[in-house]
């Protein structure tokens, strides 16, 4: 009888040392809990990550006080949420970001970070190689790189390079107001560089290290041949860390104004994350597409946004997708038809075996 109350009274400590205080406290503490309430309503991934939500609380709570420092706090967030590898998962303030998660799947950037130059420069010289006219760019150029690359071959064969999916950064980061007119300036490049190449008779679009941003479905609806069930989704509820909404699924048709219906090769690799997957993800079950390369980035969901103190933003992940037979895609991306690696030593010896495979399938 003892040792049953005892143990009764240890859980009963364990569950109050997981539970957010609710009685006020100073700024730092209230960060933390809001931080921490936060995750634990609406983050998708605590299952598939291995992590324990309410032991990370019971963990760092003791640590913070009217004394901790907004650097301390940020330390001590960061170290709560390193484990999820979660791409999606940042913090920042102002323009600043603070902490943005690496997830669990990045040979692209590991491997190439340093090298973009050389990897572009090979895929071009490989269109050239076989036939195509110097690649072209489009759009404004943000960083290194203008929106699309384009170019068509002497056999007419054409090739499409989108580098990301905004036009401008406002596009990403900036109002609502401003996002909706970066859709329609991104949406009017990509129309316009497709109906240059409309009349070819197979198209290769390169997704390969196309970290997202927006208008993915829509983009696709250009290469659709027909209505076709893409996915499901289902949003994280307060409540339970398993509680979700029940599966919404989604469907591409093809655009009514422009639509390519020729055969369509698409290149990605585990750099192709976010809104670039959901381009992949949209078309890589339809007849007339061949998916080459490596599974997508597995970064699919939107991103929830909170707020802390001194102006300090945060978000995460709150949006589980799955395939058409419901196998989760977080993580491990979206599935390649035609699996084909991009070793480091390839590019060492100015090879590009992805888009030479492509080639090959073509031709």
């Amino acid at each position: 009888m003892l040792r049953r109350a005892t143990l009764l009274l240890a859980l009963g400590c364990l569950l109050l040392a997981a539970k957010p205080s609710r009685s006020g406290g100073s700024q730092p503490e209230k960060d933390f809990d809001k931080f921490w309430q936060t995750y634990k309503d609406h983050y998708a991934f605590f299952a598939l990550h291995g992590l324990n939500w309410d032991q990370v609380y019971a963990t760092y709570r003791p640590t913070i006080t009217a004394r901790t420092t907004a650097a301390e706090l940020q330390a001590t967030l960061t170290k709560m949420i390193e484990p999820l590898q979660d791409g999606h998962i940042t913090i920042s303030k102002g323009d600043e970001i603070l902490y943005k998660g690496t997830p669990g799947r990045h040979s692209f950037k590991t491997d190439f970070r340093d090298l973009q130059p050389q990897y572009w420069q090979t895929a071009y010289q490989t269109l050239t190689a076989a036939g195509f006219a110097p690649v072209r760019g489009l759009g404004p150029q943000v960083g290194k790189y203008q929106v699309l690359y384009l170019s068509q071959s002497s056999q007419h064969v054409g090739y499409l390079r989108l580098s990301r999916c905004f036009a401008e950064l406002t596009g990403v980061v900036g109002t609502a107001r401003q996002e909706r007119q970066d859709q329609q300036r991104l949406l009017g490049l990509f129309d316009a560089a497709l109906r240059e190449l409309s009349a070819c008779r197979a198209l290769i679009v390169d997704m390969r290290g196309n970290g997202g941003g927006h208008s993915g479905k829509e983009m696709a609806s250009r290469l659709s041949v027909g209505r076709v069930l893409t996915h499901f989704t289902a949003e994280r509820q307060p409540g339970g860390y398993e509680r979700f909404s029940p599966l919404q699924p989604y469907y591409l048709s093809p655009n009514p104004t422009l639509n390519y219906a020729r055969p369509v090769v698409i290149l990605t690799n585990d750099g192709t994350a976010s809104s670039a997957e959901e381009f992949v993800l949209a078309l890589h079950r339809q007849p007339h597409v061949t998916t080459i390369g490596d599974n997508t980035a597995g970064m699919l969901s939107d991103m929830y946004q909170g707020e802390l103190s001194g102006k300090v933003q945060f978000t995460l992940s709150h949006q589980r997708y799955y395939s058409p037979d419901t196998v989760l895609l977080e993580g491990g991306g979206v599935p390649v038809r035609l699996p084909v690696a991009y070793p480091r030593q390839a590019l060492d010896q100015h090879q590009d075996p992805v888009l030479t495979k492509a080639l090959e399938i073509i031709h």
